[in-house]
């Protein structure tokens, strides 16, 4: 078996390092916040946010997760057919076709309409239960019953004893903001959805309203679900709070060209930069294909020796350059973090967000499929190349 240094050294040096050590930690603090009998849904959809879903999947096993929840089919079968043994609820829309593939799988389907419902209870029988969550729109607007398909939807039920709604949920628009008074405005309706339903025969043992927002600010049911993403991978789900949590990814390269450029030259495409003084220019081999947005161009920021250095030119699609003029000791081969700590420093997806004119989420999410990801934990290492190729690398 090789080592992890073995292993990386055949690996260009754009690597995602993810602290699953970091994410268990997240786990720990969600679940200390949760009051009585809630329990706690990870999100791992669109791979876990782009850090990893299967090996953080493994992780939740043994950190007291209830249940996973993924958007895509195919994420759920990722999960399975990697040995992941907790249930699985499927959030997104699914075609006729795909219940079926789903309910044989014993994934818990998430009802995001009245088709979606018809399907479900459909196919329910004797022979197969179904297991749904049923979503209602509390002011969303995108997915969910909304009021006028409360009646028909009870109707169904009742003439479909083989469907087991083991939850009723719904979803947060501005959660967010604790200014904004439209999630309580949302949990007030919700309410009023459920009167509806529980006189007609539909009921649920648990509910679930809490994203990490949400759950974060304690907006949390005693006997709840809460379904937490970003916040387990330390991104900040609040507007103008801070919730404290650790980021588990850091994205890092290394400097693989360094050169000396006069005053007035130019730097990259279009020749947006142009040098104001005798610099030192580094390249890194990192760029837009990577999803180092190209925004970033002459706006964004790493860090060497744990010191800022400026992105100069624009982004390419295979590299980036930055001016090391003021970081004199740096050479060509230096660590450099494109997201995350490094000494006193810090390069958050936060900054990268707002530099880039969209959130958090979206950052992690570009980091792309050709920029291996190295999980490492107190057990040892693991890489994940390109392609989903899996190899056990030593510590």
């Amino acid at each position: 078996m090789s080592t992890a240094r073995e292993a990386l050294e055949t690996l260009r040096p754009t690597v995602a390092e993810i602290d699953v050590d970091a994410f268990a930690r997240n786990v720990a603090a969600i679940r200390s916040k949760l009051p009585g009998r809630a329990k706690l849904i990870a999100v791992l959809k669109a791979d876990a946010y782009g850090h990893g879903a299967v090996p953080l999947a493994r992780r939740c096993e043994t950190e007291g997760v209830a249940m996973l929840a993924v958007a895509l089919l195919e994420e759920a079968q990722e999960l399975r057919q990697s040995g992941v043994s907790l249930p699985i609820l499927i959030l997104g829309p699914l075609q006729p076709q795909q219940v079926n593939v789903a309910v044989e799988a014993g994934f818990t389907l998430g009802i995001v309409g009245p088709t979606q419902l018809q399907d479900a209870c459909t196919l329910s029988s004797a022979a197969r239960s179904v297991r749904i969550h049923l979503k209602l729109d509390s002011g969303m607007g995108r997915m969910g019953l909304v009021e006028a398909d409360l009646d028909p939807a009870a109707v169904l039920l009742r003439n479909s004893p083989h469907v087991q709604v083991e939850a009723i949920y719904t979803h947060f628009a501005n959660a967010s903001d604790s200014r904004d008074g439209f999630t309580q405005r949302q949990i007030e309706r919700f309410e009023r959805m459920l009167q509806r339903l529980e006189p007609a025969g539909v009921r649920a043992p648990l509910h679930h309203i809490a994203n990490s927002a949400a759950t974060v600010r304690g907006v949390i049911g005693d006997s709840d679900f809460v379904r937490v993403g970003l916040s387990l991978y330390g991104g900040e789900p609040l507007d103008w709070e801070q919730s404290r949590l650790e980021p588990i990814m850091t994205w890092r390269t290394r400097i693989v060209r360094l050169k000396t450029l006069e005053a007035g030259e130019a730097v990259g495409y279009g020749t947006s930069f142009h040098t104001s003084r005798k610099s030192r220019i580094a390249t890194l081999p990192v760029g837009y294909a990577d999803g180092y947005d190209r925004l970033l161009s002459n706006r964004g920021f790493v860090l060497i020796h744990g010191r800022r250095a400026p992105v100069v030119g624009r982004v390419s699609m295979d590299l980036v350059t930055i001016d090391v003029t003021d970081i004199p000791n740096a050479a060509v081969g230096d660590d450099v973090i494109l997201l995350g700590r490094q000494g006193n420093g810090e390069i958050s997806a936060e900054e990268i967000a707002q530099k880039t004119g969209t959130i958090s989420y979206e950052v992690f999410c570009n980091v792309s499929a050709r920029v291996a990801r190295l999980y490492r934990s107190s057990v040892g290492m693991e890489l994940r190349t390109r392609g989903g190729r899996w190899s056990v690398v030593g510590g």
